[in-house]
């Protein structure tokens, strides 16, 4: 069984509210040295399937600076200091990003985005009953369009791998989709009913 490496030495190479680039000196179980080890460390994340009544999920196209893009995907945010429960950072960004609420909640995942580099954790989510019930309450610089796609046609594209996604949103489509089927919840019975035939074709 692998061991955890040592760590020798560490410092901070650059911090701010958003990002902390941490170098470490680590020795390895057979005595390697391995300097320096960057570490990005990053608060967690949360996205969420939010699904309405009609069975409409409630997608967004938002710009991502990174790939200079407009990307579709999922409501998502980060965890901000102070927020102990993941769940109701879901809640609140999809309030702010979409405006809706849902009455329904429940956790699909957890999972590592980069363990062998970044430090946070993302938690996705199945929101049922969604409802749009207010305004959107953007931060400063996001610019973002609410497009609620039919649960049937999204998972077919899904299936088709037709979606060009942030990865940590797949991962969170793919999650609720086996939460719906598998669950035997009954609040997603009708939303079993539209993914099955998607699942197992005839």
């Amino acid at each position: 069984m692998p061991k955890p490496w040592r760590v020798l030495d560490s410092r901070i190479n650059y911090s701010d509210r958003y990002v902390t680039h941490r170098m470490d000196r680590c020795e390895t179980a057979h005595g390697v040295i391995v300097e320096p080890y960057h570490v990005i460390e990053l608060p967690n994340w949360v996205n969420m399937v939010a699904v309405t009544d009609d069975a409409r999920v409630l997608m967004i196209n938002e710009y991502r600076h990174g790939i200079g893009e407009v990307v579709f995907g999922l409501p998502s945010g980060t965890v901000d200091p102070g927020e102990t429960d993941p769940l109701r950072t879901a809640q609140r960004e999809l309030a702010e990003e979409t405006g809706a609420e849902a009455s329904h909640w429940v956790e699909t995942g957890r999972m590592f985005p980069n363990a062998a580099v970044n430090s946070n954790t993302c938690f996705s989510f199945l929101a049922t009953g969604a409802r749009i019930t207010g305004e959107t309450s953007f931060d400063e610089a996001e610019d973002i369009e609410t497009v609620p796609v039919p649960l049937d046609e999204l998972y077919r594209r899904l299936l088709a791998r037709d979606l060009r996604m942030t990865a940590m949103h797949l991962v969170g489509l793919h999650e609720a989709g086996l939460y719906i089927l598998t669950s035997g919840d009954p609040k997603v019975a009708r939303l079993k009913e539209i993914l099955a035939p998607l699942y197992s074709p005839s």
